[in-house]
This record gives C-alpha cells, structure tokens and sequence, in this order.
C-alpha cells in the first residue's frame, strides 16, 4: 500500500527525540483538530507500526507531514468530531494507538487536555519501560534507540466502554467477541447491583456491544447521580477482579449529543504493567 507522501512545502526539521532524563524516557501523542495525529518525540521505529494501527483501526490516511520535528498524519474524514458509527471507529483508533505503544514498552502516563484551543483534544504522554531484566537482558530486544525485535513485544489486552447520550454504556474491544461479551457481562452485573432500573435494551452498535439503561444515569440529579457513581464504582471493581485496571480515560469530542464524552480504557494486568 502507497503511503502518503511528506509534505514539501513545509521546512525541513530534525525528528524530535524522546525527553530523556537518565534512563527515565517520555514522548507523546498529541489528538489535534478533527483529524490530525501528531507524533512528538516519539522514536521513529513506532512511526510505521502507528501507521499501520491507524490504517487497520480507523482507515486512510490523506497526509503525513514532519511538523517541526514532529511527525503529523491527517486522517480522511473526522474521528474526532464523529458522529453514530465514527464514535466507535474513534475509540478503536484510540485502541489501536494505546496497544501500538504498549506491545513496543511505551505506558501510558497521562491523557491531558493541555490546550486552550477548542479545537485540540487530549495529549498522550507515554514513558518507556524497560523490559523484564532490563536492557542488559539477553532476553531483552528492545535498545535503547527504540528499536524493536519482534520477541520484545509485550502481551497487552485492552478494551473501551463508552458513556453516550444520558442512559447507554458500549464495549468495544479489539479482541474476540468472547472477551467483549464478557466485558458487558461484568457491566450488566454492576447495573443488577447497583441501578434498580434495570436495562431497557441490548444491541450491537456498528461493531460494539451496547445497552441501553432505563431512566438517565448519565444526566442525573438528586438520588439518581448517586446511584449512577455506584454503578460506575461497582464496574470497575468487577473489572478489577477480572484482572483489568483502569489505564486513562479519555475525552475525543462531541458524541451524539454535542457534548464531550469521555472514554475509559481497561488494560489487563501482567508481568509488564501493574
């Protein structure tokens, strides 16, 4: 497959490293506009596998460009002001990305909206981690340059549930659909426990497991916004006991309602993350 050619009209920059103090190494990616990517300092060996996670997860890619030391991808259409199935397709990009830079040793620290312009959205700061044993490791093949072996590759599982509009929860998952039924399994638990309501319908939405709550949990007042924290409480307690934590949470925009919605990621608990 063609890739999209650098842009020639801007000025030619050298690629920005990781900031590195000791062996402590950061880099980020920032989520700009409706549809831009821009990877800062982040070592250059990622840049084709983020190509290809992108590509897989989201679709094509209209440009690349080195934006001052930067490298920045334009994505055709709009994942981050999307609407009905581009929300899903959204957060798989997302996925694809956080799993992208786990597999190759780079956790993620922080999401952070660090910007006062409206249009940016989070910014994802990453830190390397050694693989078990360290670089000395003869198991080890990842180098300090960020170059990666195929046997260095992690073991990561992660999965998205969503909060739309006021009453529905989705998972969407990049794994089987055992694991996404599962996932919802752990959720609809929570909601038996904690939300007296109960569930008015379930559904696949474009891909992701859906249901929809009876009465407004997520624009709750009085008695009812508490008793949505509990729910909310209660599935990330079952998550946990599945062996999943919660590793960020994420806002990409307007969903379906004008409003942001924030996404939160689970990621599995192994020998490389904890």
């Amino acid at each position: 497959m063609a890739h999209p050619k650098l842009d020639p009209t801007l000025p030619t920059y050298v690629s920005l490293s990781p900031i590195q103090i000791s062996s402590i190494r950061i880099c980020t990616i920032s989520l700009l506009d409706k549809n831009k990517i821009r990877l800062i300092g982040t070592p250059p060996p990622l840049t084709p596998l983020l190509r290809s996670a992108i590509i897989t997860c989201w679709g094509t890619i209209s440009k690349e460009s080195n934006y001052a030391g930067a490298h920045e991808f334009k994505l055709s259409g709009a994942p981050f002001r999307g609407q009905g199935p581009d929300l899903v397709r959204s957060r798989r990009l997302i996925l694809g990305l956080l799993y992208t830079m786990a597999r190759a040793g780079w956790d993620l620290v922080q999401a952070s909206d660090v910007s006062r312009r409206r249009q940016d959205k989070d910014t994802l700061f990453f830190e390397y981690a050694e693989p078990i044993g360290g670089p000395s490791s003869s198991s080890g093949t990842r180098s300090l340059t960020g170059e990666i072996g195929p046997e260095g590759l992690r073991e990561v599982e992660l999965f998205a549930v969503t909060f739309n509009r006021t009453d529905r929860i989705r998972v969407i998952s990049q794994q089987s659909s055992e694991a996404a039924l599962r996932m919802m399994e752990l959720i609809k638990q929570a909601v038996a426990s904690q939300w007296k309501y109960g569930i008015q319908a379930e559904r696949d939405y474009c891909g992701a497991l859906e249901i929809k709550l009876q009465g407004n949990p997520f624009g709750a007042r009085g008695d009812q916004s508490v008793y949505a924290r509990m729910m909310q409480a209660q599935m990330i307690a079952n998550f946990r006991a599945e062996g999943f934590k919660l590793y960020t949470s994420i806002g990409l925009g307007s969903g379906e309602d004008g409003r942001d919605v924030e996404s939160w990621i689970l990621r599995r608990v192994n020998a490389s993350w904890h």
